[in-house]
């Protein structure tokens, strides 16, 4: 098994050489498409055209992948779950130029579309109470190949055995949660911040209005790592916003 990191938020000193700057396209437009990983056999055999379902009903259903997903992961049915909802229940969204507003998890469902943060808060609030072994983690994707290289927000994820994986959506297939190992030819993930599945909230409840109130580097036991620290400083301020927005929908929804 591998070590669990012993704090909530590590924040990663990272460089990006060449590189053109691409983010108009998901990530399955770039890297998933008829590629990824499929650990089972797919469950048609030519790909269907599809959109989500006014009733959200007809999200395909796959009983192979959901059997691989309870071997493979803790809580894997639930895992399931929410990747197929990422995969096939949202359509991919680029946002306005020099925009970049982080919808809550209900607003992806009403507006059944949404970019990558959209998808992984999606992902992580159907899995939020488990016990996942996870992280969400903000940073860049280069492709090798053609030196293209954009900011995403990914969820990596790992089995029971402690190997790691990548979660993606938008692919519309049963591809998306791919073994790092097979990612690492055609692609480099640069991290820059990472939070533990099991201490998003308590980041949110607890660490972050000192991060948004009061942000000096001096404060934090990981400062020395942070010659990006106004990045840093403007994810915790975007996630504090989207949280309090969310917290007040859910309030609203349970009345």
């Amino acid at each position: 098994m591998r070590c669990l990191l012993t704090v909530a938020v590590v924040i990663i000193l990272s460089s990006i050489c060449c590189i053109k700057a691409f983010a108009d396209v998901s990530y399955a437009d770039l890297f998933l498409a008829g590629r990824g990983y499929k650990p089972v056999e797919d469950a048609w055999s030519i790909k269907p055209l599809i959109t989500y379902p006014a009733d959200g009903k007809d999200i395909p259903d796959n009983q192979l992948y959901r059997e691989w997903c309870a071997k493979t992961f803790r809580n894997g049915e639930e895992i399931y779950e929410a990747y197929k909802e990422i995969a096939f229940g949202i359509n991919y969204r680029a946002e306005p130029s020099k925009t970049d507003y982080w919808q809550t998890p209900v607003e992806t469902r009403q507006s059944k579309q949404g970019d990558c943060e959209d998808s992984v808060f999606l992902f992580f609030s159907k899995l939020s109470g488990l016990d996942i072994d996870g992280d969400i983690v903000w940073g860049w994707v280069v492709d090798k190949e053609n030196s293209i290289a954009f900011a995403h927000v990914w969820y990596q994820l790992f089995d029971k055995r402690g190997r790691p994986y990548i979660v993606e959506g938008f692919s519309k297939e049963w591809n998306g949660i791919i073994p790092v190992e097979k990612l690492t030819e055609g692609e480099r993930r640069a991290p820059t911040l990472m939070v533990r599945h099991n201490q998003v909230n308590r980041v949110v409840d607890e660490m972050m209005p000192r991060f948004t109130e009061s942000f000096e580097e001096d404060q934090f036991t990981w400062a020395v790592y942070m010659n990006n620290a106004t990045i840093v400083k403007e994810i915790f301020q975007k996630l504090q916003v989207m949280f309090s927005r969310y917290k007040e929908q859910e309030r609203q929804l349970s009345w």
